[in-house]
């Protein structure tokens, strides 16, 4: 069939076609406006509250204010705070004697019946507490390995270090965990 081209069509459109519906922008949201306009609404009113504020009423309440000031730094009949901790402070010196005591580095910490212990970590697989007593033999530290139930199906395996009773073997077991990165936590026990 052929089609004369110089004819316009008759406002009927011979093939069927979908029409496209525009999915770019549809426009903002409803709860957008609605907050625009409560935001816009809350400054329309402060600002027309601050328009009925005269001048007048602004200097008057600083008249007021500075007049209230005045008389308060004038009143020689109102009770002044005391402040007793000059006196407390000075009453309550402590002398402290110049030389620390060096006889006390290898006396016990505490009674002979009295130990302290090392916590260097809590775990609660046995595989890792076993890696870090390695560790620490490596280290020439005596650790072990004790097993906790602090709870119902719940065991949790600490690796403690010691047992000291000396000061100074204790500074020394502290000293070389904390240049290992090690954090350490000490436990008094009874032995």
């Amino acid at each position: 069939m052929t089609r004369d081209y110089a004819k316009k069509p008759n406002g009927r459109r011979t093939t069927n076609r979908k029409t496209k519906k525009h999915s770019g922008h549809q426009g903002a949201p409803g709860w957008l406006w609605l907050l625009a306009g409560v935001l816009l609404g809350a400054l329309i009113m402060g600002l027309m509250q601050l328009t009925e504020i005269s001048p007048e009423d602004v200097a008057k309440a600083q008249s007021e204010a500075n007049v209230g000031s005045r008389e308060d730094a004038h009143d020689d009949d109102s009770p002044k705070p005391r402040f007793d901790f000059y006196t407390l402070l000075r009453d309550s010196e402590v002398i402290v004697p110049d030389t620390p005591d060096t006889n006390n580095t290898s006396t016990p910490l505490v009674a002979d019946d009295e130990v302290f212990l090392l916590q260097v970590g809590s775990f609660k697989n046995s595989h890792d507490a076993d890696s870090l007593r390695a560790r620490l033999l490596l280290l020439n530290l005596s650790a072990s390995i004790e097993t906790v139930s602090p709870r119902r199906n719940e065991t949790w395996h600490r690796v403690l270090v010691g047992p000291y009773s000396d000061r100074s073997e204790l500074a020394d077991a502290r000293s070389r965990l904390s240049g290992n990165g090690i954090d350490s936590l000490l436990l008094k026990r009874k032995q």
